[in-house]
């Protein structure tokens, strides 16, 4: 096993009396100890693996719940509408607002959701695959940023922008 070693960068196996990685291109001449940095890449595999799994579950959320009020629009403005009536809020709601603007304006933020969760599905790939640390870091922002809207996309973006973070010299660009 001594014969064995492993990319500083990357953490891949590397061939016997290889100067560069084959896998992401680092030179591996003055490599300070290439075990160690297999373990710190066994690390951050895992940061990595649990920050794109969240990421997932935010963008499944924001999906599913944008293809919920996008279909429900309607009958969630008629709602409001019917629960308002009679108090302070319905002179202002009613006001401002007809059920049909409503429930335009409803599809509008279960699009922006939607979008949002795609964003995250993209994010979570390239955290997958390791590759552009930068444009996962942002998709992965703007993902969680529209799901910080309820307590568990807060506890969410907090955590897998942290592992990230954490786990950014693993990636390759």
């Amino acid at each position: 096993m001594d014969d064995i070693n492993f990319c500083p960068r990357c953490g891949k196996e590397l061939p016997p009396g290889t100067s560069y990685c084959p896998a992401c291109g680092s030179h591996i001449g003055d490599a300070p100890d290439t075990e160690y940095a297999a373990v710190a890449v066994k690390e951050d595999s895992g940061r990595i693996m649990i920050a794109a799994t969240l990421i997932l579950l935010n963008a499944a959320l924001l999906i599913g719940g944008g293809l919920y009020l996008y279909s429900n629009a309607g009958g969630i403005s008629q709602y409001a509408f019917d629960f308002y009536e009679g108090t302070s809020t319905w002179d202002i709601l009613a006001e401002n607002y007809t059920v049909a603007s409503l429930a335009g304006f409803i599809e509008q933020l279960a699009l922006v959701a939607i979008i949002g969760g795609i964003v995250g599905v993209a994010a979570a790939v390239l955290a997958y695959k390791r590759r552009l640390w930068i444009v996962t870091l942002i998709l992965s922002m703007i993902s969680l940023a529209i799901g910080i809207v309820t307590i568990i996309g807060i506890i969410l973006a907090i955590i897998a922008l942290w592992m990230l973070f954490k786990s950014r010299h693993s990636f390759t660009d």
